[in-house]
């Protein structure tokens, strides 16, 4: 039998796709995001542990390796608690759990004072069509929302204050209105995170304490170079 060119390409096509068809099925069936594939349900933070802050609020978490709006699940193996909570900003670690999602993961027969040892074993997963870890790189390019649309920067060249004011993370503000919500980056030290404006302030942003906290330097009550962007 005579095979023409044309026929033994098709062929060696045909054996590679069967060689590797498993593979192709896995992929196409695993529910992973198409930017991050093979990610979503996979265990992340490996080898660092998770640290805690006392903004209050409802169960979220604090991220310096993955963008607002991914969704964690964190599971305490010590006694079966497991929560999925939603990344609200950025920290200077993995998994930054606030008092709520501590709260959820701890039992009554926990000794009181052993939250380091509950925190070394808690494990910390990507749920859902996870987005893409932020790159570690800085970049000139606008960042984009999830909903495709540029941040408008607003306040360009204002320095961010501090306020002593306590609770969950906020802002306040003498040019936009509350109910807010702005992306307030630290450009001396890369910490980003999303804000609401809760009230009436002395210049474009001031953060109250929490806020500052986690976005500020040790030491400083001004954040002297800072982009600030308008997110609704």
């Amino acid at each position: 039998m005579r095979w023409s060119k044309g026929w033994i390409a098709a062929a060696g096509v045909f054996s590679v796709v069967a060689a590797i068809g498993g593979t192709a099925f896995a992929l196409a069936g695993s529910g992973a995001s198409s930017s991050q594939p093979g990610v979503a349900g996979k265990e992340v933070c490996g080898g660092q542990q998770v640290r805690t802050t006392n903004a209050k609020g409802p169960a979220t978490v604090l991220s310096d390796k993955f963008p607002v709006g991914t969704l964690l699940r964190v599971t305490n193996p010590g006694n079966g608690r497991v929560i999925t909570v939603t990344v609200t900003g950025k920290s200077t670690a993995c998994a930054v759990l606030n008092t709520a999602a501590l709260d959820s993961l701890w039992s009554a027969e926990t000794e009181e004072g052993a939250v380091d040892s509950v925190l070394k074993r808690i494990r910390v997963e990507i749920v859902g069509n996870a987005p893409a870890p932020t790159p570690t790189t800085r970049t000139s390019t606008p960042r984009v929302r999830a909903s495709g649309t540029v941040g408008q920067v607003v306040c360009d060249g204002a320095t961010v204050g501090l306020s002593a004011v306590g609770g969950a993370p906020g802002a306040f503000s003498a040019q936009l209105p509350i109910g807010t919500s702005v992306r307030v980056t630290n450009l001396d030290n890369g910490k980003q995170m999303t804000v609401p404006i809760v009230g009436v302030g002395s210049a474009c942003v001031v953060l109250n304490s929490a806020a500052f906290e986690l976005l500020g330097e040790s030491g400083k009550n001004l954040i002297k170079r800072a982009q600030i962007e308008m997110v609704t």
